[in-house]
């Protein structure tokens, strides 16, 4: 398989193609700085500066060559695939074995990301409970029971390639307005509603449980501040 990239993007890519190898290797830095700690305007502006540059022009250079890799461990490239993608792309042969080396050292990574990224957890929507007492039973007549019922809304999306495929190909023969563009967020907006679907997951638990699972939510919230799992979601 080989990756077509769109006009635009080329031209995004061709300041690679006017200078050093270095530089390639600089913006290749930058490429996956971006994916694990999202744009940093201090480095942007220091590459613009360094190029001579704007840096918007440094930043659609870098979502250009991030997206090119990621695409490419989407689609689990072979070497020769991904060095045929480079040379359409317009990478002469020095540039080729420079982004060949990064795409696998950094193959595993992405593709583990991309891969967690593709499960449908279910997301959280909404949540319920009620304060329930047992007092008798047919064993003891005089009995206080406390327990809580909690009714947790989750929202799983389904599965729609087709229209993701759809569109592409939209997008693959078309030239795409500024205009058509809008609409066609909006139409995704829109699909995306109609693409979940709603669960019900009932739990009825004492308070000595109920206490137990705040304690394991409280340490799992902690652990979602730490700075693995923050750059873990700024690659997702």
């Amino acid at each position: 398989m080989i990756i077509f990239l769109s006009e635009l993007q080329k031209e995004h890519l061709c300041i690679l193609h006017q200078n050093s190898t270095q530089v390639l290797v600089d913006f290749c830095k930058l490429a996956i700085d971006f994916l694990h700690n999202g744009i940093n305007y201090k480095k942007h502006t220091l590459a613009a500066d360094k190029l001579g540059i704007q840096i918007n022009d440094v930043q659609n250079l870098v979502q250009a060559l991030t997206y090119l890799l990621v695409e490419a461990c989407q689609h689990n490239l072979s070497e020769p695939d991904f060095k045929s993608s480079l040379a359409i792309a317009g990478f002469e042969a020095t540039h080729q074995d420079v982004l060949i080396k990064l795409y696998t050292n950094k193959k595993t990574d992405l593709f583990n990301a991309l891969y967690l990224l593709s499960q449908k957890a279910p997301v959280y929507q909404d949540f319920t409970w009620r304060f329930e007492v047992q007092i008798a039973s047919q064993m003891c007549e005089e009995e206080i029971k406390p327990s809580i019922a909690m009714d947790f809304v989750l929202m799983t999306s389904k599965n729609y390639t087709e229209t993701k495929d759809a569109s592409k190909s939209d997008l693959t023969h078309k030239t795409i307005s500024p205009k058509h563009i809008n609409l066609l967020i909006e139409d995704a907006k829109a699909a995306s509603q109609c693409q979940n679907i709603i669960n019900h997951v009932l739990v009825q638990c004492d308070l000595p449980n109920l206490i137990h699972m705040t304690n394991k939510l409280e340490k799992a919230l902690n652990e979602s501040k730490s700075q693995h799992v923050r750059k873990v979601q700024r690659v997702l």
